[in-house]
C-alpha cells in the first residue's frame, strides 16, 4: 500500500489526448430513422385510438376546431373526445334529429327564425332560384327511385283533386288526379321521406300535412292559386277557409292558437317523381327580381339577397329555368305565363328533385323571430298543362303549429 501523495507520484505521466474526430450518420441513416421513429408513433397513437374516426378532407384538428369554434392548438388530440365535447350540433342541420318540443311549442309557441328561414339554401344540393319574392330553393336527388316508387305504389287509385271553397271542392282551376299518403299508406317508409323533409326546412314534423301524390295527364293542369288560405287582410275569413286554418289552431294567431302563420301553410314542398315530354313545368307569374322584393322580406332580406351563385340578381336571372316549348297546342289552352318568353320564373326538374317554397314570409324591416309572419303574394303558382306524357308529383305542404 502506498499514501495516496506517493502513489499518485508514481503514476506514469499521461500522453497528450488526440485531437476527437465526430462522424455525423449519413443522410440515408438520418431518414431511415426518422421514418422508423414516425412508424413508432403512428403505431403507438392507432392502438390508443388518436387518429381513430379523422377525416379524410382536412387535418383532424382543423375540423375539429371549425366544429367547435375554437383554435386547434385548444383542442385534445383525441377524436373521440371531441365528438364528446361538440355533440349532436356538430352536424349538419339536416342531418340532426328533431329536438322534443314542449307543448307550447306544438299549439303555435313555435318560432320563425332567421335560421329556418335560410336553412335549405345553404344544403350541398341547393341551387336557389329566387332568394325571395318568392323564396324558392331547388333541391337536386331529393328521394331516391325506389322512394318514388314506393310512394307511387302507397298512392294506389287517383281521385280528382280538390280546392277549399265555399263553391265546391271540385273545379276546373285544377283538373289532376290525387291521393293522401295517410292512414295505412303513412308506412316507415313515407314517415322517412316526411322526416327528412323537416329537417331540411327546420319546420317540426309534426306541423306537416300528409304527403299528397298528384298525377297531370296530357291538357291537365293546376291554373295560378296560393298554397295559403289567406284572403284580404284584416277581413274574416270564408267559412271554408275557417275550417281550413282550425287544423292547425287557426284563424287565431302566436301561443295557444295557429302560430305564426294563423293556422295557414307556412311552405310548400314539391317533389318531382315522373317528368313529362313537354309541359307541366311549375311557373311563378308573381315573381319579381330580388331587389323589388326586398321591402316585402324587410333589412336582411336586402342584405342577403345578393344575387344568385352564377352572378345574377335573383328571380330576374332564372326566370326560364328548364322552360318547356310553350303555345298553341291541338285542344291545350296554355295560359301566357306558361309559355316560353314570359319571363315568368319557370322550373321542370328531373324525377328526385324537390322545390320549396315560402308561403309565408318574414313581414317588414321591423321583423324579429317569434314575431307573425306574413303571406307571400308572389308565391302564387300554377302547374302548366302537360303537352306530351305524364307529370307526376308528390307534395307536402307545412304549417307553424300542430297539423291534426
Amino acid at each position: 500500500m502506498f499514501p495516496p501523495a506517493a502513489a499518485a507520484a508514481r503514476r506514469p505521466p499521461l500522453r497528450s489526448a488526440l485531437p476527437v474526430r465526430w462522424h455525423l450518420p449519413s443522410p440515408a441513416l438520418i431518414t431511415a430513422c426518422l421514418l422508423l421513429l414516425l412508424c413508432t408513433l403512428l403505431a403507438l397513437s392507432a392502438h390508443l385510438g388518436v387518429f381513430r374516426h379523422a377525416p379524410l378532407a382536412e387535418p383532424l384538428e382543423e375540423a375539429a376546431a371549425q366544429q367547435l369554434g375554437a383554435p386547434a392548438d385548444a383542442l385534445g388530440a383525441s377524436v373521440e373526445g371531441v365528438a364528446a365535447a361538440a355533440g349532436p350540433s356538430s352536424a349538419a342541420p339536416w342531418d340532426r334529429p328533431e329536438p322534443q318540443l314542449t307543448q307550447e311549442e306544438l299549439h303555435g309557441g313555435w318560432q320563425l327564425t332567421w335560421e329556418v328561414f335560410d336553412r335549405a339554401t345553404k344544403h350541398p344540393n341547393a341551387t336557389v332560384l329566387s332568394w325571395n319574392s318568392p323564396r324558392a330553393v331547388l333541391i337536386s336527388d331529393f328521394v331516391s327511385p325506389s322512394e318514388i316508387n314506393h310512394m307511387l305504389r302507397a298512392a294506389g287509385q287517383l281521385e280528382r283533386s280538390e280546392v277549399v271553397s265555399d263553391e265546391g271542392t271540385q273545379q276546373e282551376v285544377r283538373t289532376s288526379s290525387g291521393a293522401w299518403l295517410n292512414g295505412e299508406k303513412r308506412d316507415a317508409k313515407i314517415v322517412e321521406i316526411q322526416q327528412r323533409i323537416s329537417r331540411l326546412v327546420g319546420i317540426p314534423e309534426a306541423f306537416g300535412e300528409s304527403i299528397y301524390v298528384l298525377r297531370y295527364e296530357l291538357g291537365q293542369e293546376y291554373l295560378m292559386h296560393n298554397d295559403h288560405c289567406s284572403e284580404i287582410p284584416g277581413e274574416p275569413p270564408s267559412q271554408s277557409c275557417r275550417e281550413f286554418l282550425q287544423r292547425a289552431g287557426g284563424p287565431g294567431c302566436g301561443p295557444g292558437a295557429g302560430g305564426v302563420t294563423c293556422g295557414d301553410r307556412l311552405l310548400t314542398m314539391i317533389m318531382y317523381l315522373r317528368s313529362p315530354k313537354r309541359g307541366g313545368a311549375t311557373a311563378f307569374p308573381h315573381a319579381v327580381s330580388a331587389p323589388a322584393a326586398a321591402p316585402l322580406l324587410g333589412q336582411r332580406a336586402a342584405l342577403q339577397q345578393g344575387g344568385d351563385a352564377d352572378g345574377g340578381d335573383g328571380a330576374a336571372s332564372v326566370r326560364r329555368v328548364a322552360l318547356q316549348e310553350g303555345g298553341s297546342e291541338p285542344g291545350v289552352n296554355v295560359p301566357l305565363h306558361c309559355q316560353e318568353g314570359s319571363g315568368a320564373l319557370q322550373t321542370s326538374p328531373p324525377p328526385g328533385s324537390a322545390l320549396l317554397f315560402w308561403d309565408f314570409v318574414p313581414a317588414g324591416p321591423g321583423w324579429q323571430p317569434g314575431d307573425i309572419a306574413a303571406p307571400d303574394p308572389s308565391s302564387a303558382h300554377c302547374g302548366c298543362p302537360v303537352l306530351e306524357g305524364t307529370k307526376l308529383i308528390a307534395t307536402r305542404w307545412m304549417r307553424a303549429a300542430e297539423f291534426r
